[in-house]
C-alpha cells in the first residue's frame, strides 16, 4: 500500500513536471519571433498543424475526463484497470498549448498587427489538404457513430487522438524540410525544442509509471495516444538538435561568422537583410 502512494505520488510529480516543460516549451519561439520582429525561419505550416494537433488533443482529454459515456466505455473496455489513465496535466497542457499557438499563428496572419518585417509566408497546398481532411475525417466519424451501432462515441474519441498524433508526426517536417533548404536553424528557437524533448521523456516516464501501478499494461495502450506523442516527440526533437548543433552549427556566411538564433535579421552595418544560404 506504502508503495503504491509512493507510486502515485511520483506519478503526479511527473505529470506536473513535463506539463510544465512543455507549457514552458511554447513561449521561447513566442519571445523569439517578438524579439526580431519576423517569423523568418519559422514554418507557417509547423505552426498551423501544431494548432490544430493541440486543439484535437484538447478535445481527447477532455472527453475522457468529463464525459461520462466516454468514460463508461473505457470502463467497459479495460475492467482491470477501469480508469483512464488521462490526468489533468495533459487536459491543461493542451488547452494552455492550443492558446498559445493560436498566438504564435497570428504572428503569420497578423503581421501588421505585431509590426512585424518579415516577408509573409502561405500555407502551402499540402498543410491546407493535411488540415481540411482532419476536419473531414472527424465530421465522418461523428456522422457514423450516430447512425451505427457498431461504432462508440469513445472509437470517436480515439479517432480524434489519433489525428493528434497524425498531425505531430506531420507537423515537424515542413520545419526540417526548411532547414534543411535555407541549412541554417536561425529563426527557429532550439530551446523550445531542448524543453519538448525533456517534457516527452518525462511523458512517457509517467505513461508507463500509471499503467505499471494498475498492474495492466493495457493502460498504455488505451491512452495510445499519449504513448506515440511522447515517441514522435522525442524522434522529432533529436532530428532538430542534430541539424542545430552539427549540421548547420554556426555556418560561415560569406566570410562572416554565422547565423546564430540571437542574431538580428538587419546588418548594422548596411540595413541589409541577411540571408542564410
Amino acid at each position: 500500500m506504502l508503495n503504491n502512494t509512493w507510486t502515485q505520488s511520483i506519478s503526479q510529480v511527473l505529470g506536473w513536471a513535463y506539463f510544465v516543460l512543455w507549457s514552458l516549451s511554447f513561449y521561447p519561439q513566442v519571445l523569439h519571433n517578438h524579439r526580431r520582429r519576423s517569423t523568418e525561419g519559422f514554418s507557417v505550416d509547423f505552426a498551423l498543424l501544431n494548432l490544430l494537433g493541440l486543439t484535437a488533443y484538447t478535445i481527447f482529454n477532455a472527453c475522457f475526463l468529463f464525459s461520462p459515456v466516454v468514460r463508461a466505455q473505457y470502463a467497459q473496455q479495460h475492467p482491470q484497470s477501469p480508469e483512464p489513465t488521462v490526468r489533468w496535466n495533459d487536459f491543461i497542457y493542451a488547452l494552455h498549448g492550443s492558446l498559445i499557438c493560436c498566438w504564435i499563428s497570428s504572428h503569420f496572419l497578423c503581421a501588421r498587427f505585431w509590426n512585424f518585417k518579415s516577408k509573409p509566408q502561405r500555407a502551402s497546398v499540402s498543410t491546407l489538404v493535411v488540415i481540411w481532411s482532419c476536419v473531414g475525417v472527424v465530421t465522418l466519424a461523428i456522422l457514423w457513430a450516430l447512425v451505427s451501432a457498431s461504432w462508440e462515441w469513445i472509437d470517436v474519441v480515439y479517432m480524434v487522438g489519433m489525428i493528434k498524433v497524425f498531425l505531430t508526426a506531420v507537423k515537424y517536417t515542413p520545419q526540417v524540410v526548411m532547414n534543411y533548404w535555407r541549412q541554417s536553424t536561425a529563426g527557429f528557437s532550439i530551446g523550445a525544442i531542448l524543453l519538448d524533448l525533456a517534457g516527452a521523456a518525462l511523458s512517457l516516464m509517467q505513461l508507463v509509471l500509471d499503467s505499471s501501478l494498475q498492474a495492466d499494461w493495457s493502460g498504455t495502450v488505451g491512452n495510445g495516444a499519449k504513448l506515440l506523442l511522447g515517441n514522435i516527440t522525442v524522434l522529432f526533437d533529436i532530428i532538430f538538435i542534430f541539424q542545430h548543433f552539427v549540421l548547420y552549427r554556426e555556418r560561415p556566411l560569406r566570410g562572416k561568422q554565422g547565423l546564430s538564433e540571437h542574431d538580428p535579421l538587419l546588418d548594422s552595418g548596411n540595413d541589409s537583410v541577411i540571408i542564410s544560404t
